[in-house]
């Protein structure tokens, strides 16, 4: 894809920052494969499949004049963006990580209280919001004049921002704040003022400190960046077709009648606590949640009559 549109900078002088502009070059790679078939078939049964499964890497060749990265979605958490960068893949989660030393251990400094807060890190790439692997499966069985079908979906490969568990957490209403509401919390990392490793107990009345640093505004994304694969069990659907000998005296030619469900459940999620469907904005900036209201359940009733 050439001459996507991207925002180019421009002399603040003008009154504006930026200016949209066709300059953008992204590529995508990818396979897509569908097999379906009649798996048994007798004078009363019938039962048809299908799967398909694709996998597509997109992947920014080209930003704007410079190729400097571009924000495309920011969250109110404003620690994490979804950013186009050169040689990335589209749609990459770039935040705020943790500070660790060259072991991978955390390091902290301490307030007046001894409380260690995270040090927070330069951003860097912490995930992708596209997820690069879907599917599909669906079954229908014919029996009769009865037809049973369900469809089954899934994604796998992509990364979501959980920002609906960041403010839970800042607040003291997920379950991870629960853990030394009683004794304390044990914490253990590196003291970035000595370099030298400690383990203390943060005391209740201190915890809101330790989860403010990396739950808070501008805090720790890295800490709520999830995988978002899942299976979902996406329709089911019931129908009856009436008997032509039933019809035949009748002015009606067919009658069909078919109950569906949509969005039933998940048979598989990864993400914790949030609805991994569920995105911060309907645009390209995908992978970013902040309570956003998942999708229903919906039930239809369709009756076909044909004359």
């Amino acid at each position: 894809t050439v001459n996507d549109i991207v925002p180019v900078n421009i002399s603040s002088t003008s009154g504006f920052t930026s200016v949209l502009t066709n300059t953008g070059i992204l590529e995508n790679k990818g396979v897509e494969l569908l097999i379906s078939g009649t798996l048994i078939k007798t004078k009363d049964f019938k039962w048809n499949s299908s799967f398909n499964v694709s996998h597509n890497t997109g992947t920014i060749l080209a930003t704007n004049d410079n190729n400097a990265y571009i924000s495309i979605g920011l969250p109110r958490t404003l620690n994490i963006e979804v950013a186009q960068i050169v040689g990335e893949p589209f749609g990459t989660l770039y935040g705020n990580a943790y500070t660790r030393d060259a072991k991978g251990n955390i390091l902290y400094e301490m307030d007046s209280n001894g409380v260690p807060l995270a040090v927070i890190g330069e951003r860097k790439i912490l995930g992708q919001g596209v997820s690069p692997t879907t599917f599909g499966h669906t079954n229908t069985f014919t029996y009769k004049d009865f037809r049973l079908s369900f469809l089954i979906d899934g994604r796998f490969g992509g990364q979501i921002f959980a920002g609906t568990n960041a403010v839970l957490t800042e607040n003291g209403l997920h379950k991870q704040t629960l853990e030394g509401r009683e004794n304390g919390l044990t914490v253990s990392g590196i003291d970035a003022a000595t370099n030298q490793a400690f383990t203390t107990t943060i005391a209740p009345e201190n915890l809101q400190s330790y989860w403010g640093r990396i739950a808070g505004i501008g805090g720790i994304a890295e800490h709520f960046v999830e995988k978002n694969d899942f299976i979902k069990f996406r329709q089911l659907s019931l129908g009856y077709s009436f008997p032509k000998n039933v019809l035949e005296k009748t002015f009606i030619k067919t009658i069909h009648i078919s109950a569906t469900a949509y969005n039933l459940f998940f048979i598989k999620r990864s993400a914790e606590n949030i609805d991994p469907e569920s995105n911060y904005q309907t645009g390209n900036a995908q992978g970013l949640n902040y309570f956003g209201v998942p999708p229903s359940k919906s039930y239809g009733l369709n009756i076909k009559i044909k004359l």
